[in-house]
């Protein structure tokens, strides 16, 4: 199954394609970015749910939590 979620970044907003790829671990794929080109996130982000909190192959984690958050509740 895959969905797709915009999330608010830095300066504008980005959708991403989200697909589990295991149980725990996601994938998400930037489909589109309206914003500043200088603030345009990570193409592609792997999703690992931690005890706590969502970490993942990018160092933003208000977008990290901001993804994982909405795999947590319409995913």
């Amino acid at each position: 199954m895959k969905t797709d979620v915009t999330v608010k970044v830095a300066n504008g907003l980005a959708t991403y394609r989200i697909q589990m790829d295991r149980p725990g671990i996601y994938s998400a794929r930037l489909q589109s970015f309206e914003g500043k080109p200088q603030s345009k996130p990570a193409e592609s982000i792997t999703l690992v749910r931690g005890v706590r909190s969502w970490t993942g192959s990018t160092d933003d984690s208000e977008l990290l939590n901001a993804l994982g958050q909405f795999v947590e509740t319409d995913f």
